[in-house]
């Protein structure tokens, strides 16, 4: 039981996030860092895709905005997290501000 706690204060040390989720092998709890979703009990590894393009086009369809609002809304999102990213000093909240930015611009892309 130790070394689980300690494998896992490892990984939060690193600035990777305990997730609510179990891994499907070993049943430890899986960690977030950069974007992969991860065991470090078993090394077992999920590449996790931010920007799944159908989602994107499904949640925009969904949706009753024409193609100019969706571009004002996500201009005025990254204006606002450029201004937050401005102002933060912590680096793990610059890197999560930083990664919420290009998705962002990915989508704009995408619409």
């Amino acid at each position: 039981m130790l070394d689980e706690i300690n494998i896992a204060s490892k990984e939060l040390a690193k600035g990777a996030k305990m997730l609510s989720k179990h891994c499907e092998n070993c049943g430890f709890p899986l960690f977030e860092r950069d974007s992969k979703e991860y065991c470090p009990n078993c090394k077992s590894e999920k590449i996790v895709s931010i920007l799944d393009d159908k989602k994107i086009n499904k949640e925009f369809k969904s949706h009753d905005i024409t193609y100019k609002g969706k571009s004002e809304v996500l201009d005025k999102k990254i204006e606002y997290l450029f201004k937050k990213l401005d102002e933060e000093t912590e680096i793990t909240r610059i890197n999560e501000i930083s990664q919420a930015i290009c998705a962002l611009i990915k989508i704009k892309k995408y619409t």
